[in-house]
């Protein structure tokens, strides 16, 4: 008589439920494997044939038919395990590994790289300094680019720890709880005249078509920021074009012009990006205090705090 195999979960649920093989049969209808019942003549065949598919874990580039809960499915083409779960296949990316990536000297650095879908999620680097992937590596390279685009060539800067695919067109984002930040600022990317060198005085660009633009005369109500060196939180980081990030708030390193005592306030001076301490001021020309002092007369840089009046 006919026997009865029982599915994961309740009818309905999970494609659970039961069914049945009858005698002298080949069930092919209720799961992906040909299930024999008593009496079939030439069953080892049958069975040894399931037992090769299940050890390659129904390999093929087609879904395999009549899936059924927990199920798993290996895809040669895209190099990705699914699972079969509450009706739909959930990939897991074969290529998500620790790997050997080298960077623009030819040195190799080995890092763990997460890819969802085949495409490359993050890469997790623990060298202490920052480094640029070699532009060889192009399965790899375009999705970290500085530029947050992946079809424009341009750097792309692995920094120590986890870094997320910088594609402007995904919006890959992180969410979490910062509880300590390693640097002291927090800034904000803006279009730009022109490439400026971090601890650049930097002001709004009122005459030209870029959003800010270095200092360039004394007292500037204009002043905003100094660009930064190490931001602790980077705002705004997908704008396109040619940009400059702006320390709005927190210590960062600041050009600064002449003799400056730790606490003066900080305003801009007639040398392009630099500022300078000065007696006679209104408060909407600062943009920071001192938190070093400066002996020498000629240029330097020291560390301001930025946003504090």
């Amino acid at each position: 008589m006919a026997y009865e195999i029982k599915k994961h979960g309740a009818t309905g649920t999970h494609n659970g439920g039961k069914f049945n093989v009858d005698d002298n049969t080949q069930n092919s209808t209720a799961t992906s494997l040909s299930l024999v019942g008593k009496y079939w003549v030439g069953y080892g065949e049958t069975i040894a044939q399931n037992s090769v598919k299940m050890l390659e874990n129904f390999a093929s580039d087609v879904e395999p038919s009549n899936p059924i809960e927990g199920q798993l499915w290996w895809n040669p083409s895209n190099k990705t395990m699914y699972i079969r779960n509450i009706g739909t296949w959930v990939g897991i990316d074969s290529d998500s590994k620790l790997t050997t990536v080298m960077d623009a000297g030819d040195t190799a650095h080995t890092v763990v790289v997460c890819t969802i879908n085949t495409i490359p999620f993050s890469i997790t680097s623990s060298d202490p300094t920052a480094w640029t992937i070699n532009t060889s590596e192009t399965v790899l390279e375009p999705y970290f680019r500085d530029n947050g685009l992946v079809g424009t060539p341009g750097a792309a800067t692995v920094k120590p720890g986890i870094n997320l695919n910088t594609d402007s067109t995904k919006g890959y984002v992180f969410h979490g709880t910062a509880t300590h930040a390693q640097y002291a600022d927090v800034a904000e990317n803006y279009t730009s005249d022109k490439e400026l060198e971090p601890g650049t005085l930097i002001t709004i660009n009122k005459d030209g078509e870029s959003e800010v633009t270095e200092t360039t005369h004394a007292l500037d109500s204009n002043v905003i920021g100094v660009v930064t060196t190490d931001p602790a939180l980077l705002m705004n980081s997908a704008l396109s074009g040619l940009t400059v990030g702006v320390a709005l708030l927190g210590r960062t390193p600041c050009k600064v012009i002449g003799e400056v005592m730790k606490g003066d306030r900080i305003v801009s001076s007639d040398i392009a990006g630099h500022g300078q301490s000065i007696v006679d001021f209104s408060y909407q020309h600062v943009v920071g205090r001192a938190v070093e002092s400066k002996t020498t007369p000629g240029e330097g840089i020291i560390e301001v705090v930025i946003g504090v009046k």
